[in-house]
């Protein structure tokens, strides 16, 4: 015997309760609930990095920079080294 767990929309539950449990091959449907934390994190790659970029104003982060073009200069020798 095989367990599948399937997560929908609250919606479209009822649906799909029914329809598996019209199946014949279909011993038995469980329902457990999924409380989903609803804050105000952004939900695509794209928001998530704009939400971290404003945090991150105003704080200096690369205060210890003098030259930008040396610092990726090593950075780059970092990155090619054999390990």
């Amino acid at each position: 015997m095989t367990t599948i767990k399937v997560t929908v929309e609250d919606e479209n539950a009822d649906l799909l309760k029914k329809l598996l449990r019209e199946v014949s091959f279909v011993k038995n449907v469980e329902e457990e609930e999924i409380v989903v934390n609803k804050s105000n994190e952004p939900e695509s790659s794209y928001d998530r990095i704009k939400k971290i970029l404003n945090e991150a104003k105003g704080k200096n982060l690369f205060a210890d920079i003098k030259d930008p073009v040396e610092w990726q200069r090593e950075l780059r020798k970092e990155w090619d080294r054999d390990f």
